[in-house]
């Protein structure tokens, strides 16, 4: 039969038995009942078997206490006695009696119960012959008993390793540790018996806890699928609460409609959390949908409710709207107090009016919270001080911490933080520093953050010794020193080319138990490109490899960097294609070191090769490599080649600037191809680019080259007219055009000119109207 049967046959049985049975026979029903096949039992039937043992127990002593026989007289005198003089000795220590009087109490109450004892007796009659213990046990007999808690035990010993299972999952889930609890969940999905409601909500709970909202949503459709109950509210909201703190309104959505198909009802929290996953993702249109859903449904809206709406507002920057919904709270807390707008709910407006940039609306906001008894907060201000100070207006985020404190407001270290990560920014350290000292003048005790911003402040100036100061005063004070410390404390010893100090900063990482990560390495190796040491370099890359860190595409290209302008290309070449084998990502940073180089020396085909190789990896050809890449060909004097890169450039989708015109100009003059010259300075100024110095001195050179003076000084008017000032280039050129065209008079002019336009004359300048002189046979004009 069922287990559930073979319980109730065992109840029944057990209730069929006599009210007295003779100790003996239950203790061996007792040891019966403890085999090892009855060690593990159901708690039914073991309940059953304890209250009738000491139901019989029970019986027995009252038996002995009320017999007449002399054992019973016997034992009931001296329990009665000893009971009767603890009694008289507990209420002696607060009234004292005479130890006679004591003696005397107690054999008059002996007296009085002995005699109703017998009395009781006489008159219930002559006591019959007990039944003999075998004929005592009517049904079941002692064995049958035993073997009835045996068949219940075994019935009983897989809903018992069922039960061990959901405590093991529970006690997991409530650890959290997802993967133990899964696994004990399988367990019971495995077995005869299904897991309960109670399992599934559990393991649901546990997963959106988490975080997990694919895990949550998967034992929620399992617990639909076995049907065996439907999860709480409290269960489902918890899920709903998981997708709002991840933004995804979809799915809390999804979920509260489906809490009417899974038979649950939704409440205020419910809706609470759909709103505040609106609210997150500032989805006004849709929060507001939500909240009419919420009445239609006969859900009144809380605080809670409403501040969610109000937070919706802020995200949106929508000013208008929240301050509209505040006034309808208002409206509302009239009728029901409750409703009375908190601190959050102000908050929420001012935030709003500050993300619109309407500082003077949250101001008022301020004063209006004040007004109403609610007192503001460090939010309150802060989201103004971090909305002026985002914008720039520094002056003003301190003038409203000034308002803050004035209002008896203490400004907490993270509404400092925000002015000076401004002033970091700004590299203004000299009032970084003073704000530092404001903040400590008035009690705030500086956080991690706060000291790492002005280290960075130090090391932003450059200023390698300010930012080891306030390493120190961090350590000093107590404050935890992390990596970002360190990291920022070595950038300021690059930025000053110290590659010892950094070094030294990297041991003194190690040594107070900070783990250097790969931008630590990174920060040294920078230091070693701005000292140009190879050799420092690669053994600072093999240590982070021994560190176990695995180099990425900053690692390598400063790997490259330093080799290419220590003029090693082959290394730096080296260095690029284990950066290839390795699968870091390569990037224009890595190549662009390694196409300086090869551009300084001139060699076209290898910088052709290399940026081919880009484009066909995928990697972002920059300006500067195709400018890199024109100028070598500029230089070369190939014409042809420096256009054709030109305008690849501009098919790749890459801005060409006035240095790329300015190199195909540059590669015109070289060439002596004024009309070329011309043309491409006109193709400039057509694409939105003004031409610079660089682009008129290379024209007025095409000039000088072809010996057209008055072309030159046609330029040259032309780009004094554009507000360009002529340089010492540009009247060398002129002079040279001058002088080539054999018009002395005008070379005499112009070097006379340049001196009157506060342009001091180089060498250059005097040597070509030397020449010029040489070339008239006018040794007295060239000795002047």
């Amino acid at each position: 039969s069922s287990p559930r049967a073979q319980r109730k046959e065992c109840v029944h049985r057990g209730k069929s038995l006599p009210r007295r049975v003779p100790l003996s026979d239950l203790l061996s029903i007792c040891l019966a009942a403890s085999t090892p096949t009855a060690l593990t039992y159901d708690s039914r039937a073991c309940d059953q078997l304890i209250i009738f043992t000491m139901a019989s127990i029970a019986s027995n002593a009252i038996s002995l206490f009320t017999s007449t026989s002399n054992f019973g007289v016997l034992a009931r005198t001296l329990f009665l006695g000893g009971l009767s003089s603890f009694s008289i000795n507990v209420v002696g220590v607060k009234l004292p009696v005479p130890t006679a009087y004591e003696e005397l109490a107690i054999v008059i109450a002996l007296l009085v119960i002995e005699f109703t004892v017998q009395s009781h007796a006489q008159i219930a009659g002559p006591a019959k012959k007990a039944p003999k213990v075998g004929k005592q046990l009517t049904v079941p007999t002692v064995k049958a008993v035993a073997a009835a808690v045996r068949r219940t035990a075994e019935a009983s010993r897989g809903d018992g390793a069922q039960a061990e299972l959901a405590a093991r999952m529970q006690a997991a889930a409530k650890a959290g540790d997802l993967l133990a609890a899964e696994a004990m969940m399988r367990r019971m999905l495995s077995s005869d018996s299904p897991p309960s409601v109670v399992s599934y909500g559990m393991l649901t709970s546990a997963f959106a806890k988490a975080g997990d909202i694919e895990g949550a949503e998967r034992w929620l459709r399992a617990l639909k699928k076995a049907d065996v109950g439907t999860p709480n509210t409290i269960c489902m909201n918890i899920v709903i609460n998981a997708c709002a703190k991840q933004g995804d309104v979809r799915r809390a959505e999804y979920w509260l409609r489906q809490m009417p198909e899974l038979g649950v009802q939704a409440d205020a929290m419910s809706y609470n959390a759909v709103l505040d996953a609106c609210a997150r993702a500032g989805e006004v249109a849709r929060a507001e949908s939500w909240l009419r859903t919420m009445r239609e449904a006969g859900q009144r809206p809380t605080v809670v409710s409403y501040s969610s709406m109000l937070h919706a507002c802020a995200m949106a920057s929508d000013s208008g709207q929240a301050e509209a919904w505040l006034a309808t709270m208002m409206e509302e807390s009239r009728s029901d107090p409750l409703l009375k707008p908190n601190t959050i709910c102000y908050n929420a407006v001012i935030h709003a009016c500050s993300k619109a940039g309407d500082v003077e609306r949250a101001a008022h906001w301020i004063s209006a919270m004040a007004a109403e008894g609610v007192r503001p907060t460090v939010n309150s201000y802060s989201t103004i001080i971090d909305r002026l100070a985002k914008a720039g207006d520094i002056a003003g985020a301190e003038a409203w911490l000034g308002r803050m404190a004035k209002a008896g407001v203490e400004a907490d270290v993270v509404s400092y933080n925000m002015i000076l990560c401004k002033y970091c920014k700004a590299e203004d350290i000299d009032r970084a520093v003073a704000l530092f000292q404001q903040m400590l003048s008035r009690g705030v005790q500086p956080n991690t953050v706060c000291y790492n911003l002005m280290i960075n402040a130090h090391a932003r100036a450059g200023d390698a010794a300010g930012a080891m100061r306030r390493l120190r005063e961090m350590r000093g004070a107590g404050v935890a020193v992390d990596r970002i410390s360190f990291n920022t404390a070595m950038k300021a010893f690059v930025r000053s080319g110290d590659l010892r100090g950094a070094e030294a900063l990297l041991q003194e990482m190690w040594s107070s138990s900070v783990k250097p990560d790969v931008y630590s390495y990174n920060v040294i190796l920078s230091a070693c490109v701005r000292a140009k040491e190879c050799r420092r370099a690669e053994q600072w890359f093999n240590s982070m490899r021994e560190d176990g860190l695995e180099a990425d595409a900053t690692t390598y290209g400063a790997m490259i960097e330093v080799h290419a302008q220590a003029g090693d290309l082959r290394r730096a070449e080296g260095w690029l294609n284990r950066m290839e084998e390795a699968g870091a990502q390569t990037n224009s940073h890595a190549y662009g070191a390694l196409v300086q180089a090869i551009c300084k020396l001139g060699d076209v085909p290898r910088v052709e090769r290399l940026v081919g190789k880009m484009e066909a990896q995928g990697v972002e050809v920059g300006s500067g490599t195709y400018n890199a890449l024109i100028s070598a060909c500029a230089k070369k004097g190939d014409i042809e080649r420096a256009e054709r890169w030109l305008l690849r450039m501009a098919e790749r989708g890459a801005q060409a600037d006035v240095a790329s015109f300015s190199a195909v100009v540059h590669a015109c003059a070289k060439a002596s191809d004024l009309p070329r010259a011309e043309a491409w300075v006109a193709r400039m100024e057509e694409a939105g680019t003004e031409a610079n110095v660089v682009t008129y001195n290379s024209v007025i050179n095409a000039c000088a080259r072809c010996g057209d003076a008055a072309r030159a000084e046609h330029w040259l008017d032309r780009m004094l007219a554009r507000g360009v000032s002529p340089g010492v280039y540009t009247y060398n050129s002129l002079i040279n055009a001058c002088t080539k065209a054999g018009d002395l008079d005008r070379a005499e002019r112009y070097l006379t000119s340049m001196m009157s336009q506060g342009v001091q004359p180089d060498d250059v300048s005097y040597s070509t109207v030397i020449h010029a002189c040489g070339l008239r046979r006018e040794p007295l004009r060239a000795e002047r």
